[in-house]
């Protein structure tokens, strides 16, 4: 490896560093911060070159070249004055980076480039210079939504945005010293991972950013590789290429729903980026049934314009826009852990019930309210197809023999499903209570799985019922039969079994 001094050097247009207000200047201040969170997360101080003055040719070429020359990173501060062509040195900067940089260890290690692109104010992506076109970019702006314009986030505490500001510093941060730490030790080389560490965040609507950045944040923090990790196309068939090709590497896709419907592609008169992600996501589902999705909706959202209230509708109705799909509609704090356990749940084998005999087969013991047969009938005989066993309740309620089934078939079933519909919160207690009593009356191993589906109708106690006897099933609006809640209790089933096979074990919930 050459022998670099600089771990950063900041390729800057100077009227961007204009003091506002007296105080010090964005690229300072930007350039402190960045200081400080880097050593935190590095354990030394970082060495970051920049230029502090107005320079000419001769500068350059004495001083410039050489310290780019002996720098491991270029970070791009774009604005409309980087790419202003009556100042070619920042340009010039960038592409003497990366000239020299092929003729040593090259721009790219890995899947990352040495060559960072933060963009300080608006500027069109077809002004981006060529070696910076397709990188992701560190936005340091947002679309106001109710001037309709680009606006700025300030460096200055009191001002507009400050907090996203500094979450954009600290994001940059963590993964500079990332590609700092793998140029310091190639053998942890930042190669593509596999596809159960990697995950599709879809792109989102401005309201939605921060949410989006705060998840793909802890992402990363965690291990995972987080695509897109490249521009996409702004085109709709290119578009439609890049997301899908996107989607096979990852095991899991995100998709946070906005107020707003999202901007279209160019060719594209019909879906916003938002939904077109979402249908490329289902249809990738219905290929491989190992995908996984969770679509977030926030119980505060109050859709706007003329298609989003429709779009919202669609998510929660269709059973081909929910594809595959968990569909959240509970706080971000609920939505992060739900994330992290799906991407921490085991994957179970494929195929999954043909690898045990017919003498092993798993019986589910479906209990239900008497007004709930009829529709619990859904849900028996699509676990049926899945190749399970499945027991209803007894329809008559009060005779001795219907109690004796009742606990013939907890003591004996692999795995326990309340259907909690028309029953009230005195039915679902005594039901949980049954599965607490159920060792007392004999049974001798652990069920693989205890789950409780919320059917409508959708009451206060069942919105704000949380345990940890169960798993919850909540199926969106509590209405319909929801493959992906049943996925779930299925995925769960399974891979207890798996993990008992192993064992030697019983089973876990």
């Amino acid at each position: 490896m050459p022998s670099f001094t600089n771990d950063i050097f900041i390729s800057y247009r100077h009227i961007d560093n204009r003091p506002v207000s007296g105080s010090t200047g964005w690229i300072d201040d930007f350039t402190e911060k960045l200081r400080a969170q880097l050593a935190f997360k590095l354990g030394y101080d970082p060495v970051i070159w920049r230029d502090p003055t107005i320079t000419g040719g001769e500068y350059f070429a004495d001083v410039i070249l050489k310290e780019i020359e002996k720098s491991k990173v270029l970070i791009s501060i774009l604005s409309p004055g980087y790419v202003d062509s009556n100042s070619p040195w920042c340009r010039r900067e960038l592409s003497e980076f990366c000239h020299l940089a092929e003729r040593t260890i090259g721009v790219r290690i890995g899947e990352k480039s040495r060559c960072i692109k933060v963009v300080k104010s608006f500027l069109a992506r077809e002004q981006h210079p060529l070696e910076l076109q397709g990188l992701l970019g560190y936005e340091f702006y947002e679309e106001d939504e109710q001037l309709h314009r680009p606006r700025d986030f300030s460096y200055l505490p009191d001002g507009y945005q400050y907090k996203r500001y500094l979450d954009k510093i600290d994001q940059l941060a963590w993964d500079i010293s990332q590609l700092l730490k793998t140029m310091e030790h190639p053998q942890s080389s930042l190669s593509p991972q596999d596809i159960d560490h990697t995950v599709y965040l879809a792109e989102s609507t401005t309201d939605r950013a921060e949410y989006r950045d705060s998840i793909r944040n802890e992402l990363q923090s965690r291990g995972y590789r987080v695509l897109p990790d490249k521009e996409l196309p702004q085109t709709a068939p290119e578009y439609r290429q890049a997301v899908s090709e996107n989607l096979k590497q990852a095991r899991l896709s995100i998709h946070l729903i906005g107020e707003k419907y999202g901007s279209m592609l160019e060719g594209e008169e019909e879906q916003s980026v938002v939904h077109i992600q979402n249908d490329l996501a289902a249809k990738h589902s219905s290929e491989d049934t190992g995908f996984l999705r969770v679509i977030w909706i926030s119980p505060e959202l109050k859709p706007t314009g003329k298609y989003q209230p429709a779009f919202i509708n669609l998510l929660r109705t269709s059973s081909d826009a929910q594809k595959g799909a968990e569909l959240l509609e509970r706080s971000f704090e609920e939505l992060k852990n739900r994330i992290i356990e799906k991407l921490t749940t085991p994957k179970p084998a494929a195929p999954k019930l043909l690898q045990f005999p017919q003498e092993d087969l798993v019986s589910i013991y479906l209990i239900c309210d008497q007004l709930d047969f009829a529709s619990v009938k859904l849900i028996r005989d699509y676990l049926f197809e899945k190749g399970y066993e499945v027991n209803l309740a007894a329809r008559d309620v009060d005779s001795t023999q219907v109690i004796q089934y009742h606990k013939d078939n907890l003591i004996e079933c692999d795995a326990t499903l309340i259907y909690y519909g028309q029953g009230n919160e005195f039915w679902l207690h005594s039901k949980l209570s049954d599965l607490r009593k159920v060792a007392g009356w004999g049974r001798e191993k652990p069920m693989l799985c205890k789950a409780i589906y919320c059917a409508a109708p959708p009451t206060d106690h069942k919105q704000d019922f949380k345990t940890w006897q169960a798993v919850l099933l909540v199926p969106p609006g509590y209405s319909g039969l929801s493959e992906a809640a049943l996925e779930e209790f299925v995925a769960r089933i399974e891979s207890a079994r798996v993990e008992q096979v192993r064992t030697g074990s019983g089973g876990s919930r």
